[in-house]
Protein backbone atom coordinates (compact mmCIF):
# COMPACT_ATOMS: atom_id res chain seq x y z
CA UNK A 1 0.00 0.00 0.00
CA UNK A 2 1.32 3.42 -0.94
CA UNK A 3 1.52 5.85 1.88
CA UNK A 4 2.31 9.51 1.74
CA UNK A 5 5.58 10.37 3.40
CA UNK A 6 5.33 12.94 6.17
CA UNK A 7 6.64 16.41 5.47
CA UNK A 8 10.30 16.53 6.55
CA UNK A 9 10.83 17.99 9.99
CA UNK A 10 13.69 20.39 9.20
CA UNK A 11 13.12 23.66 7.34
CA UNK A 12 15.73 22.81 4.71
CA UNK A 13 14.26 19.39 3.93
CA UNK A 14 10.72 20.79 3.90
CA UNK A 15 11.82 23.50 1.45
CA UNK A 16 13.43 20.90 -0.81
CA UNK A 17 10.27 18.76 -0.70
CA UNK A 18 8.10 21.72 -1.67
CA UNK A 19 10.52 22.77 -4.42
CA UNK A 20 10.38 19.24 -5.82
CA UNK A 21 6.59 19.40 -5.89
CA UNK A 22 6.55 22.89 -7.45
CA UNK A 23 9.16 22.21 -10.15
CA UNK A 24 7.52 18.97 -11.17
CA UNK A 25 4.08 20.56 -11.24
CA UNK A 26 5.38 23.17 -13.69
CA UNK A 27 7.21 20.50 -15.68
CA UNK A 28 3.90 18.73 -16.22
CA UNK A 29 2.51 21.86 -17.90
CA UNK A 30 5.65 22.26 -20.01
CA UNK A 31 4.94 19.04 -21.93
CA UNK A 32 1.88 20.54 -23.62
CA UNK A 33 3.69 22.96 -25.97
CA UNK A 34 6.12 20.22 -27.00
CA UNK A 35 3.25 17.81 -27.69
CA UNK A 36 1.50 20.44 -29.84
CA UNK A 37 4.68 21.24 -31.80
CA UNK A 38 5.46 17.58 -32.49
CA UNK A 39 1.83 16.90 -33.43
CA UNK A 40 1.85 19.77 -35.95
CA UNK A 41 5.29 18.88 -37.30
CA UNK A 42 5.54 18.79 -41.08
CA UNK A 43 9.02 17.31 -41.37
CA UNK A 44 8.54 13.97 -39.65
CA UNK A 45 9.67 15.36 -36.29
CA UNK A 46 13.25 15.09 -37.51
CA UNK A 47 14.52 17.56 -34.93
CA UNK A 48 13.12 15.54 -32.01
CA UNK A 49 15.68 13.21 -30.46
CA UNK A 50 13.99 9.87 -29.93
CA UNK A 51 17.04 8.72 -27.97
CA UNK A 52 16.66 11.61 -25.53
CA UNK A 53 12.90 11.36 -25.11
CA UNK A 54 13.10 7.56 -24.94
CA UNK A 55 15.69 7.77 -22.17
CA UNK A 56 13.38 10.14 -20.27
CA UNK A 57 10.55 7.60 -20.64
CA UNK A 58 12.82 4.90 -19.21
CA UNK A 59 13.90 7.23 -16.40
CA UNK A 60 10.29 7.98 -15.45
CA UNK A 61 9.38 4.28 -15.55
CA UNK A 62 12.24 3.65 -13.14
CA UNK A 63 11.01 6.49 -10.92
CA UNK A 64 7.53 4.94 -10.79
CA UNK A 65 8.93 1.58 -9.71
CA UNK A 66 11.21 3.28 -7.18
CA UNK A 67 8.30 5.26 -5.75
CA UNK A 68 6.07 2.20 -5.48
CA UNK A 69 8.55 -0.41 -4.28
CA UNK A 70 11.16 1.58 -2.33
CA UNK A 71 9.67 4.88 -1.16
CA UNK A 72 6.02 3.80 -1.05
CA UNK A 73 5.16 7.47 -1.53
CA UNK A 74 1.94 8.19 -3.40
CA UNK A 75 2.70 11.84 -4.33
CA UNK A 76 6.09 10.82 -5.76
CA UNK A 77 4.47 8.01 -7.75
CA UNK A 78 1.75 10.30 -9.10
CA UNK A 79 4.25 12.93 -10.22
CA UNK A 80 6.37 10.23 -11.85
CA UNK A 81 3.34 8.76 -13.64
CA UNK A 82 2.31 12.15 -15.00
CA UNK A 83 5.85 12.83 -16.19
CA UNK A 84 5.95 9.37 -17.75
CA UNK A 85 2.75 10.22 -19.60
CA UNK A 86 4.17 13.52 -20.88
CA UNK A 87 7.44 11.99 -22.03
CA UNK A 88 5.61 9.03 -23.51
CA UNK A 89 3.23 11.28 -25.49
CA UNK A 90 6.05 13.27 -27.05
CA UNK A 91 8.01 10.10 -27.83
CA UNK A 92 5.09 8.20 -29.35
CA UNK A 93 3.86 11.15 -31.41
CA UNK A 94 7.39 11.78 -32.73
CA UNK A 95 7.78 8.10 -33.61
CA UNK A 96 4.43 8.15 -35.41
CA UNK A 97 5.27 11.31 -37.34
CA UNK A 98 8.67 9.94 -38.29
CA UNK A 99 7.14 6.68 -39.53
CA UNK A 100 4.52 8.58 -41.56
CA UNK A 101 7.13 10.72 -43.29
CA UNK A 102 9.49 7.80 -43.92
CA UNK A 103 6.66 5.90 -45.60
CA UNK A 104 5.93 8.95 -47.72
CA UNK A 105 9.64 9.32 -48.54
CA UNK A 106 9.71 12.96 -47.51
CA UNK A 107 11.77 12.91 -44.34
CA UNK A 108 14.15 15.86 -44.37
CA UNK A 109 16.27 17.34 -41.64
CA UNK A 110 15.30 20.73 -40.26
CA UNK A 111 17.66 23.54 -41.09
CA UNK A 112 19.64 24.76 -38.11
CA UNK A 113 19.25 28.49 -37.67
Amino acid sequence: MLLSSPVPDTPLLATIAWLYLLTNATRIVSYLPQIVVVWRCTDGAASVSLLTWGSWVLSQMTAVFYGVLVLQDLPFVLISLINLGGCGCVTLIAMRRRAQWKRAGTLQRCAVR
